[in-house]
């Protein structure tokens, strides 16, 4: 190829290199209990399951159906407060998603529980839904589950005004969810990033085959 023409192609990636999302790098992902404070965490449960004047659901079920949203954050939290002496959870998860943000105060809210965790997924277990089933130690989904993993979006307000700089931030904003959500996934399945990454990108519901394999879902019901 013509010298010339390769400069400019090479100065015409300089510029635009700074618009461009940085590759998704593998990290532990930030939202996990070290294993001390957790010993401790269930250490204590322990003990106040044996003080406790009361009888104690040997699992309880934790309901997440319908939108993720700051109110289901909240009444999840209700839910484990209810729970916290349980020595096993069952979440029940159905749900299309919804904020990103309030879907990963309920998955540490869950990562948080002193017991065992098992994610029971209805109908539905999408976008936001996967990462609050991450939480749990064993997924099992139903034969009709809809599984979709993807990469976050946000759907700015027609009526604000968005320049070039606005737009900017809000790529570098949704590339930090999306290697907080994939970094998660992996670090909860020891599926590859690469791999992740690759399949979010489709938009499309994957196959209950596929996340068996890769170790998103542990068993299909029958």
């Amino acid at each position: 190829m013509n010298p010339e023409i390769l400069d400019r192609l090479a100065a015409l990636e300089q510029q635009v290199r700074e618009f461009l999302p940085a590759a998704l790098e593998r990290r532990s992902n930030p939202f996990e209990p070290s294993y001390w404070i957790m010993a401790k965490v269930k250490a204590k449960a322990e003990i106040d399951r044996d003080r406790a004047n009361m009888s104690v659901i040997e699992m309880a079920e934790i309901r997440i159906i319908g939108e993720v949203d700051d109110a289901m954050a909240l009444n999840v939290h209700d839910q484990l407060d209810a729970a916290r002496l349980s020595p096993a959870i069952n979440v029940l998860i159905d749900t299309q998603g919804g904020d990103f943000a309030a879907a990963m105060r309920i998955y540490r809210a869950i990562r948080w529980h002193p017991g065992l965790r098992r994610a029971t997924l209805g109908k539905r277990c999408m976008s936001a839904g996967v990462l609050i089933s991450m939480a749990c130690d064993h997924r099992v989904a139903s034969g009709d589950t809809e599984y979709l993993m993807h990469l976050t979006a946000d759907n700015p307000d027609p009526k604000d005004r968005w320049t070039l700089l606005r737009h900017l931030e809000a790529m570098r904003v949704l590339r930090k969810r999306d290697s907080e959500y994939l970094n998660t996934i992996a670090d909860r399945s020891c599926a590859d990033l690469a791999d992740l990454a690759i399949e979010a990108t489709k938009d499309e519901c994957q196959s209950l085959e596929w996340c068996l394999a890769h170790g998103l879902i542990h068993e299909v019901a029958k």
